[in-house]
């Protein structure tokens, strides 16, 4: 095992004493235990519970992210924000990146993120409702979320920021995506520029593609408008994307309209 991670395993194992049992395996290798917690969030009430899980931890970490399964059956059906291979759905992937990459280490990840989680099932379970506000999963999810990041009005927006990392990455110097007619730098900068430095290409291009099968579904239903210019701009970046799966069939809807 690499000496960073064995220290890392070290350093979470002292925060969390319940995750001592560990096993490698050729793709990488998985902390499990209980994960006893006791947490709150800004206007709620303070939760304490325990969960048992395994904590995944890829070869590849960290650039390949670890992800989570509750294994004590703790988490009951009617909860949908786990995945039907058991992996619980975290957030949406470039804001899993963000928030690990304030802590980048295995305590932090479950810190940051797996608490989180946990807090926010049970107070669902107790009050019906999620106390952080609930984001769709797919493209609905993900265009919420950079509405939220950046403070942008709308899908629209979300789409030309998406759109415009793909393209550019981060150039402050260029008009700002969401439309303000000021510079990046000076409008949505600092909050762009985090986003492109956790993103990789794949994960940006991901991004782009399914905040754009969101918006056509919206186009389709009457609730949404693409103007002519953004309608190219999409269609020729497509063109380069055309191997993604399902790429030619959002190009082929794109055309239509």
């Amino acid at each position: 095992m690499r000496e960073d991670l064995v220290a890392e395993i070290a350093e979470l194992r002292r925060e969390y004493e319940g995750l001592t049992r560990l096993r490698e395996r050729e793709d990488g290798l998985v902390v499990s235990g209980p994960l006893p917690f006791e947490a709150s969030s800004d206007g709620h009430e303070t939760i304490a519970d325990a969960f048992e899980i395994d904590l995944i931890v890829p070869a590849a970490y960290p650039k390949t992210l670890p992800w989570v399964r509750e294994t004590g059956g703790r988490i009951c059906e009617a909860y949908d924000h786990v995945f039907t291979n058991g992996k619980l759905c975290l957030a949406v992937p470039v804001e899993e990146r963000l928030r690990f990459g304030r802590d980048p280490c295995l305590r932090g990840f479950v810190t940051n993120l797996v608490i989180p989680y946990c807090y926010g099932y049970c107070y669902w379970e107790r009050h019906g409702v999620h106390p952080f506000g609930e984001r769709e999963h797919g493209g609905e999810g993900i265009a919420r979320f950079y509405i939220d990041w950046l403070g942008l009005p709308g899908e629209v927006q979300a789409l030309k920021v998406a759109l415009y990392l793909v393209q550019h990455g981060y150039r402050g110097h260029h008009d700002c995506p969401c439309g303000s007619g000021a510079k990046l730098r000076d409008c949505h900068g600092p909050a762009v520029l985090e986003l492109h430095q956790n993103h990789t290409v794949a994960s940006a291009q991901y991004d782009l593609a399914e905040i754009l099968r969101h918006c056509l579904k919206k186009v389709d239903d009457g609730e949404l408008v693409l103007s002519a210019e953004l309608k190219r701009r999409l269609l020729r970046q497509g063109n380069k994307m055309a191997r993604r799966p399902g790429s030619r069939a959002t190009q082929d809807r794109l055309k239509r309209h």
